[in-house]
């Protein structure tokens, strides 16, 4: 049997080619704001550390999405409303539900012997827009777990005991409990803090840089499917 019997899978860069959607989304911008290519990383720059910033809690994604074009229009003297703009970003960016080569075969493999769940910190009407355009829909049955929804985010305790609770699932469940993501911070961290098996997705090859010991370390599908479905 697996010891696995329930699998907490982050979506962006896990499942979904999030690079993909934001190279799409930010190729429409600049060209709908009529700015160079260069600009691309003003932003993408702002954003990554706003986003930092909202996995340590210091800010809530419902401002980070407007903060971040507030900013980038601020460096680039452009005169528009970030609200609007970040809406119409947004709106693109659902548009595009790429996945990471093998992600569904990886689904499909896990859904006949696990259920399967997404935890993620992403936009709420992004998520659900680009899940229902997606293959993936069917492995997961609704069970999509989005902090703007729940009112608390990964790697908060409270995002993680209103997943259980959700689930059916109690501390007994815990050893049968893994989560799989590829932020060090928001996944990893949260599943050892919680107490259940973390796998950090790194197909990159990324240095462990923080100082944690994730369960398992993947650098592909394959590797983690070894882990999540050996047997006892």
């Amino acid at each position: 049997m697996a010891p696995f019997r329930t699998v907490l899978l982050d979506a962006d860069n896990t499942l979904f080619d999030f690079d993909e959607a934001e190279r799409q989304a930010l190729d429409w911008l600049m060209e709908s704001l009529r700015l160079p290519e260069e600009a691309k990383a003003r932003y993408l720059a702002i954003n990554r550390r706003l986003w930092h910033e909202s996995d340590l809690g210091l800010i809530a994604v419902s401002k980070l999405v407007v903060e971040r074009f507030r900013r980038f229009f601020g460096e680039v003297g452009f005169d528009g409303d970030p609200t609007a703009w970040n809406e119409a970003y947004l709106n693109k960016l659902g548009e595009c539900p790429a996945l990471l080569p093998g992600a569904e075969a990886f689904c499909r493999a896990l859904a006949g012997r696990c259920t399967l769940a997404i935890v993620t910190n992403g936009v709420s009407h992004v998520q659900r827009s680009r899940m229902a355009a997606s293959p993936l829909e069917q492995y997961f049955g609704g069970r999509l777990f989005i902090s703007g929804e729940m009112g608390c985010r990964k790697p908060q305790r409270e995002f993680f005991d209103l997943t259980f609770a959700a689930l059916g699932l109690t501390e007994a469940d815990k050893p049968s409990v893994a989560v799989m993501g590829d932020n060090l911070l928001s996944d990893v961290k949260g599943a050892l803090d919680y107490g259940v098996s973390a796998v950090w997705f790194n197909p990159r090859g990324t240095a462990l840089t923080e100082e944690l010991a994730p369960t398992c370390t993947a650098r592909s599908y394959e590797e983690a499917l070894t882990f999540l479905l050996r047997e006892n």
